[in-house]
């Protein structure tokens, strides 16, 4: 197995290395996605904490960005580079020459909202979460709700893991 960059600043571990495509790298992960609709594949990062950790595998469908609400959990590309993060909201654009819906996202760890998602960069949402024996279907009503209230306190994270993060330094570096 070798390893791509994703998930702030977290890698995704991959079966194959990906083919050329116009000079580029291909990322993997996205074009079997592309492709046949759906993929798994390992996390490894921390910006998803506690909900997603490092070293579990994630299912993600396809489907249409018109699809995605607050709460669930997204993968998107940007710059050859694959994040995991939540749908805070949805919100539509009409400056600088970009227009339609985008999607205001965040990793439950981080302090600060991601650039707006696009269309062209949506892939598609995690359905299940793979945690040794463990299964977790995002799609149960308990998880869905339980989404859209950390897609609401999120915003605030920074009140806990801020604070959390200098005790760690001053502590344990």
């Amino acid at each position: 197995m070798n390893a791509s960059t994703a998930i702030a600043p977290a890698r995704i571990e991959t079966e194959r290395a990906a083919p050329c495509q116009a000079g580029a790298r291909a990322n993997p992960i996205s074009a079997k996605i592309r492709s046949s609709g759906s993929a798994c594949f390992r996390v490894l990062g921390a910006s998803m904490f506690p909900w997603i950790r490092s070293g579990d595998f994630v299912f993600v469908r396809r489907s249409a960005l018109e699809s995605a609400s607050a709460g669930e959990v997204i993968l998107y590309e940007r710059n050859q580079r694959l994040f995991v993060h939540r749908v805070l909201r949805r919100t539509v654009d009409e400056s600088a020459g970009r227009s339609g819906s985008f999607l205001i996202t965040k990793g439950d760890a981080l302090d600060g909202k991601d650039a707006p998602v696009s269309e062209a960069e949506f892939l598609g949402r995690i359905t299940r979460i793979h945690r040794g024996q463990r299964h977790i279907d995002l799609e149960f009503l308990g998880r869905i709700l339980l989404g859209r209230f950390l897609a609401f306190v999120s915003p605030a994270s920074f009140l806990a893991y801020r604070p959390l993060r200098i005790l760690k330094r001053t502590f344990f570096a």
